[in-house]
């Protein structure tokens, strides 16, 4: 049996990606201690709470990374530990699933049972925020980048053009400091305008690229600030300045950033 606590960080970190779509600020707890109506507490694997409507919704996950499909004695002992502790919808998520008994027993006294399976990886949680906040249109300016993104349907699709870099080869999302910058590398690579755009990057649009950008950098690829000195001549080709994840952040982006590194 493994000791579990990669397991509670891995279904701690999605929970707080899918309930913080649009920078809720909820916090979803790790190693939690709930009490009960008799004043007695009971340590919860991964908790969370918040108010909507007036009602306060209370959510307690507990995660098994056992080596064989858990039982129903482990399900009926989870739903006895927050049974006083008011109405908390509970949740077990299991690495390798459960036996039979345990749906019984889970059906009978309303604990949702769900697999690591049953959780979205973390390039489908990036692409669920993309389309819970506002995508650029050709009317946002950048603060302070511009960059190329993907169209579909006409519609901005929430990804961004890679390059690869003339030296290295390697894949790198291009930040450029003007639209007109942006422009021209769009026509100088050639792209359809049916499928690519130049977009301002407020910092929303901003968080989403650093947040790929982080996947991006764990495949062995980057980002690079494309630019051309005031005055330059036209045929002068960019200037081309790799940029980490880690320095973008720390020069130009406002706020905190959550890491996504976890087993994707």
């Amino acid at each position: 049996m493994n000791s579990g606590i990669e397991l509670e960080k891995h279904v701690r970190q999605v929970y707080s990606f899918l309930l913080n779509m649009k920078d809720e600020g909820i916090v979803v707890g790790q190693d939690v201690r709930i009490f009960d109506k008799l004043g007695r507490s009971h340590q919860v694997d991964v908790y969370y709470q918040f108010e909507k409507a007036g009602i306060i919704h209370k959510v307690a996950i507990e995660c098994k990374d056992h080596g064989r499909p858990v039982d129903n004695g482990h399900v009926a002992k989870f739903f006895g530990k927050p049974a006083n502790a008011g109405n908390i919808q509970k949740v077990m998520v299991s690495r390798l699933g459960y036996q039979k008994l345990a749906y019984e027993i889970a059906e009978d006294n309303d604990v949702m049972l769900l697999t690591v399976d049953d959780l979205p990886r973390f390039n489908e949680l990036l692409a669920e925020r993309l389309k819970a906040v506002a995508l650029p249109d050709e009317n946002t300016v950048g603060e302070p980048f511009w960059t190329i993104m993907e169209k579909r349907d006409g519609r901005v699709a929430g990804s961004f053009f890679a390059y690869p870099h003339p030296t290295t080869n390697r894949p790198e999302m291009l930040l450029f400091f003007s639209k007109y910058h942006a422009e021209r590398a769009f026509k100088e690579a050639q792209l359809s305008a049916n499928q690519w755009c130049v977009r301002g990057m407020p910092q929303y649009v901003f968080r989403a690229f650093l947040l790929q950008l982080e996947l991006f950098e764990m495949r062995g690829c980057g980002a690079a600030v494309l630019f051309a000195p005031p005055g330059a001549l036209k045929d002068k080709p960019f200037i081309t300045l790799p940029a980490s994840r880690e320095d973008l952040i720390a020069e130009y982006y406002k706020g905190e950033l959550p890491s996504i590194k976890s087993r994707i």
